[in-house]
Formats: C-alpha cells, sequence, structure tokens
C-alpha cells in the first residue's frame, strides 16, 4: 500500500516548496518524465476522453507507451509553478462510476498529470475540481486495483490546496495547515493536532515535586509525547510539529536541505512496516518541488544524493515526452 507524507515550506526570500515522500512496496522511482505543452494524451483508460496540455510539466511517474501513450504522474510541477502531489487514501477515496455530463472522466492515477497540464494556479485547481474532472472508479493497469488516493497541490503564493472526494462528494480544502499524510480524513487530522498542544521545542524547567528538584534528562524534554511510529495520524503530527517549528530556511538551497530532515523523520526503512501481502512499505524516493525556480529535486531509497531536474527553457521547447532514468545506486564521495 502507498503511504506517504507531504509538506509546504516558504523560505526567507519567499521561495515556495511543495515535499513529499513516496511509501510504497514497490519501486516508484524510475525516471522523471517531462510532458511538453500542446500534447493530447488519454485521461483515463475506459473512456475516450483527452486533453491537450495548456502547461509543460515533469514530475516522477512513467509513460505508458504499451497502453495508452499518456503520462501517469505521482507528483511534479509545471511551467506556472503550480505543484502537486497523489498520496493514499484507503478506507475514505470514492469515487464516480461514470462522469458527470460536461466533464472529463479521470481515472485516480491520472489526476495529477491532468491538474498540472490544464492548471496555473490554485484558484484553477479548484474550478476544475468543480467544474470539469469527474474521478471515475477506474483500476490502475499497473497496481490491478482502483487506487483510493486524495491530492495536495500548491503555486508560488505558498497556499495550498487539499482535493479529497468521498462518499458525500468532492471536498476542496483551502485553508489546511499544508502538512498531509493518508487516512483519514484532513479535517481529522488536523483536529487530532489538539492532542498535542503541549509538545514544543523548548525544554521543561526544573519542578519541585514532593520535596525532591526534578530536572530534565537532557535535552528534547519538549517534545517528549511526540509520536514515533509509522501510522498517517503519527507522522502527520511530526511533520506539523516540525513545519511549524524549524528555523525558516533562507533560500532554495536550504530549503532542499531542511525539507530532506523533515522527511528523514518520517521516512520508513524496508523491513520496519511489513503489509498483510508479507511485503515491504518503504520510501521509494523523497521528492522537493521549488515553485519558483522549478526545479524538481528528488533522492531515493537506493541513491540519497539529491539530484534536480529543471523545467529549462530549453526543455520547454521539446514537443515530445522525454524521460530521466533514476540512478539506484548509492553515490558516495569518497574522500580518499
Amino acid at each position: 500500500m502507498i503511504g506517504c507524507s507531504s509538506f509546504t515550506l516558504e523560505t526567507k526570500d519567499k521561495k515556495h516548496f511543495l515535499s513529499r515522500t513516496m511509501d510504497f512496496m514497490m519501486e516508484m522511482a524510475e525516471q522523471v518524465i517531462f510532458v511538453p505543452k500542446d500534447k493530447t494524451f488519454a485521461v483515463s483508460y475506459n473512456t475516450t476522453d483527452q486533453v491537450t496540455s495548456k502547461h509543460s510539466f515533469i514530475g516522477m511517474g512513467s509513460i505508458q507507451y504499451d497502453i495508452d501513450n499518456s503520462p501517469v504522474t505521482c507528483d511534479g510541477i509545471n511551467d506556472a509553478g503550480l505543484t502537486g502531489a497523489v498520496l493514499y487514501f484507503p478506507g475514505y477515496a470514492s469515487y464516480k462510476q461514470q462522469a458527470e455530463p460536461n466533464t472529463w472522466g479521470v481515472s485516480p492515477d491520472k489526476v495529477i498529470s491532468v491538474i498540472l497540464s490544464q492548471a496555473s494556479s490554485l484558484a484553477d485547481v479548484a474550478e476544475l475540481f468543480t467544474n470539469k474532472i469527474s474521478i471515475v472508479n477506474e483500476a490502475s493497469p499497473a497496481l490491478k486495483v482502483i487506487p483510493p488516493l486524495h491530492y495536495i497541490f500548491s503555486d508560488t503564493t505558498g497556499e495550498s490546496v487539499i482535493v479529497e472526494t468521498q462518499e458525500d462528494g468532492t471536498h476542496i480544502i483551502r485553508d489546511s495547515v499544508g502538512v498531509m499524510t493518508n487516512s483519514p480524513d484532513y479535517h481529522w487530522h488536523e483536529t487530532n493536532l489538539r492532542n498535542y498542544l503541549s509538545v514544543r521545542p523548548k525544554q521543561h524547567k526544573d519542578i519541585e515535586f514532593l520535596g525532591k528538584t526534578l530536572k530534565p534528562f537532557s535535552q528534547g524534554s519538549g517534545t517528549f509525547g511526540l509520536p514515533g511510529d509509522y501510522t498517517p495520524p503519527s507522522r502527520f503530527i511530526r511533520t506539523a510539529f516540525m513545519k511549524n517549528n524549524v528555523e525558516q530556511p533562507k533560500d532554495e538551497l536550504t530549503a532542499v536541505s531542511l525539507a530532506h530532515h523533515i522527511l528523514e523523520a518520517v521516512s520508513i526503512p524496508r523491513g520496519i512496516v511489513v503489509t498483510p501481502e508479507d511485503t515491504f512499505d518503504y520510501t521509494c524516493y523523497s521528492a522537493y518541488m521549488c515553485a519558483e525556480s522549478k526545479s524538481y529535486y528528488y533522492s531515493t531509497y537506493g541513491n540519497q544524493r539529491i539530484r534536480c531536474v529543471k523545467l529549462t527553457p530549453e526543455l520547454e521547447k521539446e514537443t515530445e515526452y522525454h524521460e530521466f532514468k533514476v540512478n539506484p545506486i548509492e553515490d558516495i564521495d569518497y574522500t580518499n
């Protein structure tokens, strides 16, 4: 099953990031793909609905040459600086059996590709989900199941939009704290933050207790009670706590480093989370996307060196799909 944690971040010089982990039981980081402007592709597996991209974009994913020649994107950034990511949402996601009239019937795993190809802002994202996109109940050919998913988007404003489609309709959340993990729904996670109001970065002071002076053990006493397990609620709390309390990064490079450190606190080593199928969920990769520079930074489980693919003017001139293969082998700087 897909896990995942995500959050937004702003630098002192007003750069804006959307970062995420991709937690899954199979390798998901094989290539960063480029989709050009004016490219027409299918938005579902069982209908004839197609879109023509208004924006070029890059992101981790694949081009399904052997199925319908369309892009499936896990996360990415487009030429307008819009970023987006898909995360697992089991037990809560609900899709339509068929598209509403005058809308595109979009497969759950193609939503990020469609949004990045069509939207330039969060207002566009909300408009598309309200009036143009019907997420339909279609299985992913790669996974052989209908993936239960929800979505987070951000742009150069630093704000975010979370989209969750449930039995009672589509929820477009504009006032989130800029953190998303998995189930339960976003509003449950936000309410759960109240259970951790006493957790803080500052240390507890000595207290008098039954005639004794009790001193905290070393540093970190203020964070006592911060959950350390890998469930979605605990990963949400850890991510939100760190986002709220870390030193604000000064620029893009320090933001990439900081985002990497934050995601390391929720990253899952192989063997720690075992699925009912007796496979391992683990953090296949982490991505750090900058809206202003249109840069897609990433690191992988097997190669922790941070790499970057930029949506450069030269790349934007391309008219066909392009794949940047991921090097899975650890890249160590041997100094002697």
